[in-house]
Protein backbone atom coordinates (compact mmCIF):
# COMPACT_ATOMS: atom_id res chain seq x y z
CA UNK A 1 0.00 0.00 0.00
CA UNK A 2 1.51 3.67 -0.73
CA UNK A 3 1.25 6.21 1.39
CA UNK A 4 1.09 9.55 0.42
CA UNK A 5 2.71 12.18 2.38
CA UNK A 6 1.46 15.30 1.46
CA UNK A 7 -1.99 17.50 2.33
CA UNK A 8 -5.22 16.64 0.60
CA UNK A 9 -7.90 18.97 -1.14
CA UNK A 10 -10.96 17.24 -0.24
CA UNK A 11 -12.84 20.17 2.39
CA UNK A 12 -11.82 22.42 -0.76
CA UNK A 13 -13.23 19.91 -3.78
CA UNK A 14 -16.23 19.39 -1.22
CA UNK A 15 -17.12 23.29 -1.02
CA UNK A 16 -16.89 23.64 -4.92
CA UNK A 17 -18.71 20.55 -5.56
CA UNK A 18 -21.24 21.34 -2.61
CA UNK A 19 -21.00 17.91 -1.53
CA UNK A 20 -21.91 16.87 1.78
CA UNK A 21 -20.35 13.94 3.74
CA UNK A 22 -23.11 11.76 3.82
CA UNK A 23 -23.68 12.03 -0.53
CA UNK A 24 -19.65 11.52 -0.38
CA UNK A 25 -19.48 8.49 1.57
CA UNK A 26 -22.58 7.12 -0.58
CA UNK A 27 -20.63 7.56 -4.07
CA UNK A 28 -17.40 6.66 -2.72
CA UNK A 29 -18.31 3.84 0.09
CA UNK A 30 -16.39 5.01 2.24
CA UNK A 31 -17.77 5.79 5.69
CA UNK A 32 -18.64 9.04 6.93
CA UNK A 33 -16.38 8.78 9.94
CA UNK A 34 -13.28 7.98 7.69
CA UNK A 35 -14.23 10.51 5.17
CA UNK A 36 -14.94 12.91 8.19
CA UNK A 37 -11.42 12.50 9.40
CA UNK A 38 -9.81 12.70 6.04
CA UNK A 39 -11.54 15.88 5.68
CA UNK A 40 -10.65 17.51 8.94
CA UNK A 41 -7.37 16.88 8.84
CA UNK A 42 -6.14 17.57 5.77
CA UNK A 43 -2.16 16.16 6.83
CA UNK A 44 -3.21 12.83 7.34
CA UNK A 45 -2.01 10.11 4.91
CA UNK A 46 -4.80 8.28 3.31
CA UNK A 47 -3.76 5.39 0.61
CA UNK A 48 -3.41 5.19 -2.80
CA UNK A 49 -7.08 3.27 -3.60
CA UNK A 50 -8.87 6.21 -1.41
CA UNK A 51 -7.24 9.11 -3.25
CA UNK A 52 -8.42 6.96 -6.79
CA UNK A 53 -11.80 6.11 -5.39
CA UNK A 54 -11.88 10.55 -4.58
CA UNK A 55 -10.95 11.23 -7.63
CA UNK A 56 -12.80 9.61 -9.80
CA UNK A 57 -16.08 10.84 -7.49
CA UNK A 58 -14.89 14.54 -7.96
CA UNK A 59 -13.85 13.81 -11.76
CA UNK A 60 -10.43 15.28 -10.96
CA UNK A 61 -7.08 13.98 -11.45
CA UNK A 62 -5.23 12.35 -8.06
CA UNK A 63 -2.78 15.85 -8.50
CA UNK A 64 -5.85 18.13 -7.92
CA UNK A 65 -7.02 16.01 -5.15
CA UNK A 66 -3.08 16.01 -3.62
CA UNK A 67 -1.38 19.39 -2.35
CA UNK A 68 2.07 18.56 -3.30
CA UNK A 69 3.44 22.45 -3.17
CA UNK A 70 5.63 22.61 -0.16
CA UNK A 71 5.13 26.18 0.58
CA UNK A 72 0.89 25.34 0.86
CA UNK A 73 1.60 22.86 3.05
CA UNK A 74 3.98 24.61 4.97
CA UNK A 75 2.02 27.76 5.34
CA UNK A 76 -0.94 25.20 6.41
CA UNK A 77 0.85 23.99 8.66
CA UNK A 78 2.26 27.05 10.42
CA UNK A 79 -1.15 28.83 9.89
CA UNK A 80 -2.86 26.06 12.30
CA UNK A 81 -0.05 26.53 14.71
CA UNK A 82 -0.42 30.25 14.72
CA UNK A 83 -4.09 31.02 14.23
CA UNK A 84 -4.61 32.13 17.93
CA UNK A 85 -1.34 33.74 18.38
CA UNK A 86 -2.29 37.83 17.91
CA UNK A 87 1.53 38.34 16.55
CA UNK A 88 -0.07 36.22 13.44
CA UNK A 89 -1.64 39.04 11.95
CA UNK A 90 -0.57 39.12 8.80
CA UNK A 91 -0.73 35.60 7.23
CA UNK A 92 -3.00 36.43 3.90
CA UNK A 93 -0.51 39.34 2.90
CA UNK A 94 2.39 36.78 1.87
CA UNK A 95 0.15 33.55 1.42
CA UNK A 96 1.60 31.27 -0.70
CA UNK A 97 -1.20 32.43 -3.00
CA UNK A 98 -1.04 36.18 -2.84
CA UNK A 99 2.78 35.68 -2.96
CA UNK A 100 1.86 33.59 -6.75
CA UNK A 101 0.16 36.93 -7.44
CA UNK A 102 3.44 39.18 -6.81
CA UNK A 103 4.96 36.90 -8.41
CA UNK A 104 3.35 37.33 -11.37
CA UNK A 105 3.10 41.19 -10.91
CA UNK A 106 7.29 41.05 -11.04
CA UNK A 107 7.65 38.81 -13.87
CA UNK A 108 5.50 40.99 -16.14
CA UNK A 109 7.86 43.56 -15.24
CA UNK A 110 10.32 41.35 -17.11
CA UNK A 111 12.11 39.46 -14.24
CA UNK A 112 11.08 35.82 -12.75
CA UNK A 113 11.53 35.81 -8.50
CA UNK A 114 11.67 33.65 -5.87
CA UNK A 115 9.52 34.82 -3.15
CA UNK A 116 9.96 33.69 0.37
CA UNK A 117 8.40 34.61 3.39
CA UNK A 118 9.45 34.22 6.75
CA UNK A 119 9.15 35.37 10.67
CA UNK A 120 5.61 33.61 10.62
CA UNK A 121 4.97 35.20 7.06
CA UNK A 122 4.99 39.10 8.12
CA UNK A 123 8.31 39.11 5.86
CA UNK A 124 8.96 38.13 2.59
CA UNK A 125 12.71 38.00 0.39
CA UNK A 126 12.61 38.65 -3.26
CA UNK A 127 14.88 37.93 -5.24
CA UNK A 128 16.03 36.48 -8.62
CA UNK A 129 15.38 33.01 -9.41
CA UNK A 130 18.56 31.19 -11.40
CA UNK A 131 17.39 32.05 -14.80
CA UNK A 132 19.60 34.83 -16.62
CA UNK A 133 18.08 37.90 -16.52
CA UNK A 134 18.68 41.40 -17.59
CA UNK A 135 16.99 42.95 -14.45
CA UNK A 136 18.00 41.36 -10.84
CA UNK A 137 16.53 42.44 -7.58
CA UNK A 138 16.86 41.97 -3.78
CA UNK A 139 13.77 43.31 -2.03
CA UNK A 140 12.60 42.60 1.37
CA UNK A 141 9.10 43.27 2.41
CA UNK A 142 7.21 43.70 5.85
CA UNK A 143 4.35 44.43 6.82
CA UNK A 144 3.15 45.84 10.30
CA UNK A 145 -0.50 46.54 11.21
CA UNK A 146 -1.41 49.11 14.21
CA UNK A 147 -4.64 51.25 13.42
CA UNK A 148 -3.69 51.06 9.60
CA UNK A 149 -1.63 47.96 7.75
CA UNK A 150 1.68 48.96 6.25
CA UNK A 151 3.14 47.64 3.53
CA UNK A 152 7.16 48.34 3.82
CA UNK A 153 9.84 47.77 1.37
CA UNK A 154 13.08 48.04 3.27
CA UNK A 155 15.40 47.02 0.48
CA UNK A 156 14.69 48.39 -3.05
CA UNK A 157 17.88 47.34 -4.63
CA UNK A 158 17.77 46.54 -8.44
CA UNK A 159 20.80 46.15 -10.78
CA UNK A 160 20.28 46.34 -14.76
CA UNK A 161 22.03 45.34 -17.95
CA UNK A 162 21.72 49.35 -19.33
CA UNK A 163 22.68 48.41 -22.65
CA UNK A 164 19.14 46.80 -22.66
CA UNK A 165 16.79 48.57 -20.02
CA UNK A 166 16.71 51.74 -18.48
CA UNK A 167 16.69 51.45 -14.38
CA UNK A 168 14.61 54.42 -13.65
CA UNK A 169 11.46 52.83 -15.68
CA UNK A 170 12.04 49.14 -14.50
CA UNK A 171 12.03 51.25 -10.74
CA UNK A 172 8.73 52.99 -11.61
CA UNK A 173 7.34 49.57 -12.53
CA UNK A 174 8.67 47.71 -9.76
CA UNK A 175 6.42 50.66 -7.61
CA UNK A 176 3.52 50.45 -9.58
CA UNK A 177 3.65 46.77 -8.99
CA UNK A 178 4.06 46.71 -5.35
CA UNK A 179 1.02 49.49 -5.10
CA UNK A 180 -1.12 47.06 -7.31
CA UNK A 181 -0.17 44.21 -4.81
CA UNK A 182 -1.31 46.56 -2.02
CA UNK A 183 -4.47 47.73 -3.54
CA UNK A 184 -5.42 44.47 -3.96
CA UNK A 185 -5.03 42.92 -0.40
CA UNK A 186 -6.48 45.89 0.93
CA UNK A 187 -3.20 47.77 2.39
CA UNK A 188 -3.47 51.48 4.05
CA UNK A 189 0.06 52.63 2.79
CA UNK A 190 3.26 51.58 1.17
CA UNK A 191 6.02 52.79 2.65
CA UNK A 192 9.80 53.12 0.49
CA UNK A 193 13.27 53.59 2.75
CA UNK A 194 15.75 54.10 0.33
CA UNK A 195 19.48 55.27 0.50
CA UNK A 196 20.55 58.89 -0.73
CA UNK A 197 23.48 57.71 -2.26
CA UNK A 198 22.91 58.03 -6.50
CA UNK A 199 26.25 57.22 -7.36
CA UNK A 200 26.61 54.53 -10.28
CA UNK A 201 28.10 51.30 -8.97
CA UNK A 202 29.19 48.60 -11.51
CA UNK A 203 28.50 45.05 -11.02
CA UNK A 204 31.78 43.08 -13.11
CA UNK A 205 30.36 39.58 -11.83
CA UNK A 206 26.96 40.16 -13.65
CA UNK A 207 28.68 40.86 -16.51
CA UNK A 208 30.78 38.15 -16.78
CA UNK A 209 28.17 36.10 -16.65
CA UNK A 210 26.54 36.87 -19.96
CA UNK A 211 26.77 36.39 -23.70
CA UNK A 212 25.12 39.33 -24.75
CA UNK A 213 26.34 43.17 -24.72
CA UNK A 214 26.40 44.42 -20.99
CA UNK A 215 26.59 47.08 -18.58
CA UNK A 216 25.58 45.98 -15.66
CA UNK A 217 25.32 49.00 -12.99
CA UNK A 218 23.26 49.81 -10.15
CA UNK A 219 22.61 52.81 -7.78
CA UNK A 220 21.49 52.48 -4.25
CA UNK A 221 19.24 55.59 -4.19
CA UNK A 222 16.72 55.92 -6.59
CA UNK A 223 15.67 59.42 -8.57
CA UNK A 224 13.15 61.16 -6.57
CA UNK A 225 11.13 62.05 -9.15
CA UNK A 226 10.03 58.52 -9.85
CA UNK A 227 7.90 58.85 -6.34
CA UNK A 228 6.74 62.61 -6.85
CA UNK A 229 5.45 61.03 -10.41
CA UNK A 230 4.02 58.52 -8.32
CA UNK A 231 2.43 60.75 -5.71
CA UNK A 232 4.21 59.65 -2.94
CA UNK A 233 5.16 61.60 0.30
CA UNK A 234 9.07 62.54 1.24
CA UNK A 235 9.80 62.39 4.67
CA UNK A 236 13.48 62.48 5.63
CA UNK A 237 14.95 61.26 8.49
CA UNK A 238 16.64 64.28 10.58
CA UNK A 239 19.01 61.80 12.06
CA UNK A 240 20.73 60.96 9.28
CA UNK A 241 21.33 62.26 5.50
CA UNK A 242 21.80 58.82 4.14
CA UNK A 243 18.16 57.34 3.85
CA UNK A 244 14.93 58.72 3.21
CA UNK A 245 11.21 57.53 3.41
CA UNK A 246 8.77 57.87 0.66
CA UNK A 247 5.26 56.99 1.80
CA UNK A 248 1.74 56.99 0.05
CA UNK A 249 -1.58 56.45 2.02
CA UNK A 250 -3.68 54.05 -0.16
CA UNK A 251 -7.08 53.87 1.44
Amino acid sequence: MIILDYKNNVKELMEEREMSLNKLSKLCERSINTLRSIKNDPSKNFNMDSASELAQVFNCSIKDLIEDDIALVYFDKVYEEQKDNPLFINQQIFSPKNSKYLKGLLAEVGVSCNISPYSNYRTTMVKNSEEKSSIIVDFNLRVTRTDITSLYIVDFFVIVNRILVNEAAIKDAFIKAFEIYARKLNIDEITFDIPTDHEVQKDHISDRLTDLPSDFSYTMGTDPSIFVQNNYECIRNPFTKRQVTWKKVLN
